[in-house]
């Protein structure tokens, strides 16, 4: 298998760069938009039912990052072997992760499954929401083992140095989720009426769709992951794997907690509140995934550079993609500052909830280039496989910040106004806290110990 798999770091940087980032940031808006497409059909059910699965939207944040436990690690070793002529060890490694992945989704999931009441409550919601927040997500977690095998797949694709393949599939798997949607949440044709639960069964069967493809076509390039290992769990490339993964997957997961006891602070202003940042939120991934598109063609370079020794190309890789990530994120700052209510629109024509969905829009907006910096960064120590360097800045704003953007939105803004103030000052301290330390660090010095 020597030569079945060739490395892409001999190609044009600039065209690469491009060839890598623009498959995955269309993948990443891609599953920004299942949700998008989600709110659009509850939305019809009314802000009772939007701020029932924006509340969601928070809990499943904190499991999905538990993906990068096993995703990262796998996307880094198969490009690294990749990079160093090693294709057969780099299935093996996707063969731990695949492993170390469907633990993680059983734990995790169940966990939900058993604490979400008590989950919901602290965030505030009242009898109506929380019964349909509980029957959103009981139907989520019953297939979310295919949403963990389909990031896993990915991740692999990844690591050859393909996203355009992940890209298409997910592209076949939106489309599916949009048109099953309301047939499911109205009961269209002879399909039975599920309500807000439709919009999960759909979002479930399309990403079973999604993994299944991605699955077949590994198999069809003789790249599936590999268990031909006794025992079954290779201890040395577990604990790899979680060496990797543990900074990014641990660090998203208290963040994303943060938000859930942030949805509590927001209840006080009512549901339109929390209806209000759940399609905030969703708009705002879009940001947020086209940073992720970058930071893949960051973390492909970078690690399949490091397994060939090239740790100069490697650093150089990561600033260049970081660059372009920048300029692009600039032009979706713009979007969100000058066109909020329109997109606020397309959702919901709740005018309380349209209202609080366009000041939050405006004023993120001038905080999103930090993203960039943030996120693409994490992809090229991710590639390296030196995550810890990546989320120093990351864990340093979890208390500080947060607290002391809360505390600004409370001290100078009054009503429901404080909670969008305090994100912003989180925003902004996060990007400093972020840049800050990439920026003083030696990027080859890292590479070259993480390599």
């Amino acid at each position: 298998m020597k030569n079945d798999f060739q490395p892409i770091i001999y190609r044009n940087i600039h065209g690469t760069i491009f060839r890598l980032s623009l498959p995955g940031m269309i993948s990443s808006v891609l599953e920004t938009l299942f949700q998008l497409i989600d709110a659009y059909w509850v939305g019809r059910l009314g802000a009772d039912a939007l701020a029932a699965i924006g509340g969601c939207a928070f809990i499943l944040w904190a499991v999905f990052s538990l993906t990068a436990l096993s995703v990262n690690g796998i996307a880094a070793l198969v490009a690294q072997n990749i990079g160093a002529q090693k294709a057969e060890e780099g299935r093996l490694a996707a063969g731990q992760g695949l492993i170390l992945n469907t633990l993680t989704v059983i734990f995790a999931g169940g966990l939900v499954y058993l604490l979400q009441n008590d989950l919901y409550r602290l965030m505030g919601f009242d009898a109506r929401v929380l019964s349909l927040a509980r029957q959103y997500m009981s139907i989520i977690l019953s297939g979310m083992i295919f949403i963990f095998w389909f990031t896993a797949f990915e991740a692999v694709f990844r690591g050859l140095g393909d996203t355009k393949t992940p890209m298409i599939v997910l592209a076949f798997g939106l489309t599916l989720n949009a048109i099953a949607d309301p047939f499911f949440i109205f009961g269209w044709w002879i399909f039975p009426e599920m309500g807000i639960g439709g919009a999960a069964f759909a979002t479930v069967v399309s990403e079973l769709a999604a993994a299944t493809g991605l699955w077949w076509l590994l198999k069809r390039r003789r790249y599936l992951p590999a268990f031909n290992r006794r025992p079954i769990i290779d201890r040395a490339l577990m604990k790899k794997l979680m060496a990797i993964g543990a900074p990014v997957a641990f660090g998203g997961f208290f963040f994303s907690i943060i938000y859930v006891v942030l949805t509590r602070i927001i209840a006080q202003f009512g549901m339109e509140a929390i209806a209000a940042i759940g399609i905030g939120h969703r708009i705002e991934g879009i940001a947020w995934f086209a940073c992720v598109g970058f930071s893949v063609a960051a973390s492909t370079l970078v690690g399949q550079n490091v397994g060939a020794g090239r740790i100069k190309q490697a650093a150089r890789a990561a600033w260049l993609v970081n660059g372009y990530g920048v300029a692009i994120l600039l032009v979706v700052s713009a979007i969100y500052y000058f066109f909020p209510d329109v997109l606020m629109g397309v959702f919901t024509q709740d005018a309380l909830v349209q209202k609080i969905g366009t000041d939050y829009l405006r004023i993120i907006a001038l905080f999103e280039v930090f993203l960039a910096l943030e996120v693409i960064m994490e992809g090229a120590f991710s590639g390296a496989g030196y995550t810890l360097a990546g989320n120093a800045g990351q864990r340093a704003h979890y208390g500080g910040p947060h607290s002391a953007g809360l505390f600004a939105g409370r001290k100078h803004r009054p009503g429901r106004q404080r909670h969008l103030v305090g994100h912003c000052h989180n925003h902004r301290l996060k990007g400093f806290f972020k840049r800050r330390f990439v920026c003083n660090r030696n990027l080859e010095k890292e590479i070259t110990n993480g390599g």
